[in-house]
């Protein structure tokens, strides 16, 4: 006999609050981000401390075994019973502080998502599984890689829009204008004679309308007097969204350069325009398809000049104008042409891409000057091309979500 299945409604009561399991999903993604509060968890686990040696160097074992339990999921056999019962009391304090965050006992304000993680990352980890936002945790000698669900780019993906909207305006959301006369619902300043083959009903100008009219000497208000407002040329864009993810990309580079792919992409489904294509190189290239990005590692070569082969490859046949994000942090250290350099390859394959007639958009996250020489290089090759300097990473996604909308 099948046992009955349990309940959603009943489960989800049981589970984490949706916005606040969100954020902290997002916490854990990007531990760069602060989020802090008044309330201290260390008081609630204290409380539940059973062994006495443990109570009384709580601040040294609870720092100690955090971090081991984050990083590295193993310790020395001697500290096993101290372990055991810390991680008694967390799990126990961790409950006790979702039901006083239910029952409104504890304000949402008042908790800092960066305290919780610290005091309660194996507990978090284990609710976000149940919740559907992580798949599980790949553990290696060093560290702890985390796998996250199409679920999760969903939401993190609604958030990091968020946060990169903060300090914009929705004003020309999505245009992307050229100097060229077509067809669209978007008026320009300059008046023509009214066509109904070509003009919506919406971009016909009533005053000046009435101006010609009464210029003629008329009052009829009909359609051989009447003029519209020229519709802008709006073209399609085709991003191809190059993200080096070699092994100097670690940290808060990689973070920020895949911020900026989940925020382009969100603000580009909204407008449901434009074409995104995200691939991931070092020595080697991966298209990004949905639900991959978030689980992106840093590691292995860089080959730019690769990278940039691929992007003419998906332009080559691609119907509208196309657009190229280079992101990385320093000069190619591997190329796929064994009789060229990396720095030939690269500067090759950035000239390259004017037979597809792209715009190269090199976005540094390095300083140094053999990189610097390399851009200017490739830019200059390329002929349309633009270079921009990010000292912090994390900022990558409102230049993105800026860009997008029009913002200058």
């Amino acid at each position: 006999m099948t046992a009955k299945p349990e309940c959603r409604l009943c489960r989800k009561e049981e589970g984490l609050d949706d916005e606040f399991a969100r954020d902290l999903l997002y916490s854990i993604f990007n531990p760069y981000h602060r989020d802090v509060g008044k309330f201290d968890p260390s008081d609630i686990i204290k409380k539940h401390v059973s062994d006495e040696e443990l109570k009384d160097n709580y601040d040294l074992f609870s720092s100690l075994f955090n971090d081991l339990i984050r990083n590295f999921g193993y310790i020395n056999s001697f500290w096993i019973d101290k372990l055991e019962a810390y991680k008694d009391a967390r799990k126990r304090a961790w409950e006790e502080i979702k039901e006083m965050l239910k029952n409104e006992e504890l304000s949402r304000d008042e908790v800092g998502l960066n305290d919780l993680i610290d005091h309660f990352y194996e507990e978090i980890l284990e609710d976000l599984i149940k919740e559907g936002y992580i798949e599980g945790v790949i553990k290696r000698i060093h560290k702890k890689i985390i796998v996250y669900s199409n679920q999760a780019e969903r939401v993190l993906a609604e958030k990091v829009l968020q946060l990169s909207l903060q300090d914009l305006s929705n004003k020309n959301f999505g245009e992307h204008e050229t100097e060229k006369h077509g067809i669209s619902i978007y008026p320009s300043e300059k008046i023509v004679e009214f066509d109904s083959f070509i003009h919506t009903f919406d971009l016909i100008d009533i005053q000046e309308s009435l101006v010609k009219s009464a210029l003629k000497g008329e009052i009829d208000f009909d359609e051989k007097n009447m003029v519209a407002r020229q519709p802008k040329h709006t073209e399609k864009c085709v991003y191809v969204m190059l993200i080096d993810v070699s092994d100097s990309m670690r940290g808060k580079k990689i973070i920020g350069a895949i911020e900026a792919a989940l925020a382009l992409k969100k603000v580009i489904r909204k407008k449901n325009y434009d074409d995104l294509h995200i691939i991931a190189f070092n020595h080697q290239l991966k298209e990004i398809g949905e639900g991959d990005i978030l689980n992106l590692n840093a590691r292995g070569r860089t080959d730019i000049g690769l990278a940039l082969r691929k992007a003419k490859e998906i332009l080559k046949n691609a119907d509208g104008s196309g657009i190229v994000f280079l992101i990385t942090d320093g000069e190619p250290t591997s190329s796929y042409n064994p009789h060229l350099t990396p720095w030939k390859v690269a500067l090759k394959e950035a000239e390259s891409l004017r037979s597809v007639d792209a715009t190269l958009a090199i976005i540094m996250l390095g300083r140094e000057q053999r990189f610097l020489e390399l851009c200017n290089k490739m830019a200059k090759l390329n002929r349309k091309s633009c270079i921009f300097f990010f000292n912090n990473p994390l900022n990558l996604k409102s230049f993105f979500v800026r860009s997008y909308l029009g913002k200058r």
